[in-house]
């Protein structure tokens, strides 16, 4: 693990001067660990979870500052982080490099009434880097009852964020996740998986 120092100011956080829950974004390469991460604003230590917030991510790390932030704070990251190797960057140089593509993921916030109605809203489109594999599985005689499976799988790297209900849309075809699980080795998450049905209804 390498120890790295960034320095920054107020301005270069998301939102507007004075702002609370303005969010810096790290310049990071390799996943940051929590063990040694201090953040300090004009030279004052900040506490984790009462004054700043952390996703450690492989790339981009980011902290958001929960109280109000001034453009002219000066704003000190230390941290130790952990180069992906070995299948995470066979991942990102292989799979994804050779046969990845370009598609647009659209957030999706399911929620349910108290007459159980569900609703969907959807949030801001993304453009996600990922690997879709046509999913053909034939069932026997004996499963002849399950008449719904899945239209596509799907890989990304660990630092893209997929959940249930997002919608994938890709060639003029939009798709839903259904579900998604991570790969791991030696303890590192090098891909999520994800497993998409066609949506009729889009």
């Amino acid at each position: 693990m390498e120890t790295q120092t960034e320095y920054y100011t107020g301005s270069d956080t998301t939102g507007s001067d004075g702002d609370s829950n303005r969010v810096l974004t790290l310049s990071n390469i390799g996943t940051t660990q929590q063990d040694g991460f201090l953040v300090y604003a004009s030279g004052l230590p900040l506490g984790l979870t009462t004054e700043y917030t952390v996703s450690h991510l492989s790339a981009s790390t980011e902290i958001t500052f929960l109280n109000g932030l001034w453009d002219d704070m000066t704003v000190i990251v230390n941290y130790y982080e952990k180069q992906l190797g070995g299948v995470g960057s066979d991942f990102n140089l292989g799979p994804l490099g050779d046969f990845g593509v370009t598609a647009t993921r659209t957030p999706v916030t399911m929620t349910t009434d108290f007459s159980g109605n569900k609703t969907y809203t959807d949030g801001t489109d993304e453009d996600i880097s990922i690997v879709l594999m046509p999913y053909n599985v034939k069932y026997d005689l004996d499963k002849s009852g399950l008449n719904k499976n899945y239209d596509m799988m799907a890989f990304v790297g660990p630092s893209v964020t997929l959940n249930k209900y997002d919608k994938i849309t890709h060639d003029s075809k939009v798709y839903r996740v259904d579900n998604v699980s991570t790969r791991d080795f030696d303890g590192t998450t090098v891909m999520k998986k994800a497993m998409l049905y066609f949506s009729d209804d889009e």
